[in-house]
């Protein structure tokens, strides 16, 4: 009877480790195929985040932060970030109720406004702006005296033609 007991418990004891074997295999291999799997997710993502980061250096080709002969050329001027200052003077347009002299294009609806403001050098900026239904851009080009006022001349404009 005491045989039996122990060869019983042999028995019992090879299966679970069988079962166990076979097991511990099946998750071994299912963690292996998801670890390849994440193995070549990771390779395109790293290859979407090159081809990005490339975009990135060539739009910041043209940006003043990125342009360093652009900054010096405001050493002596005392600001210390040009591209906002510059900005901020642009944006202060949209607050006067008259007529924005930047923007050439009489208002349809409504007074037109500057939406977004790039400044691409020490000399540049493309600004797009919008009543709500019209929509173009204007090409400045902007000078700041040593008091840090700027002054902005209109060089280009266009409106886009409405769909409707």
């Amino acid at each position: 009877m005491k045989k039996n007991i122990i060869l019983y418990l042999f028995v019992f004891t090879a299966l679970i480790l069988v079962f166990q074997l076979v097991n511990s295999k099946k998750v071994f291999d299912d963690l292996q195929g998801k670890w390849s799997e994440t193995k070549v997710r990771n390779e395109k993502l790293k290859d979407s985040v090159f081809r990005l980061q490339e975009r990135i250096d060539e739009q910041n080709d043209f940006e003043l932060e990125g342009n360093d002969y652009a900054l010096r050329y405001f050493e002596n001027l005392g600001i210390q970030n040009i591209a906002s200052h510059v900005k901020d003077h642009l944006y202060d347009t949209n607050l006067l109720r008259e007529k924005n002299d930047l923007i050439p294009y009489a208002a349809m609806d409504r007074t037109f406004l500057i939406n977004k403001v790039k400044v691409l050098n020490h000399q540049w900026v493309v600004a797009d702006f919008s009543d709500g239904t019209h929509w173009g851009e204007i090409f400045l080009t902007y000078q700041i005296n040593k008091n840090g006022a700027i002054k902005f001349e209109l060089k280009e404009h266009f409106l886009y033609p409405n769909p409707d």
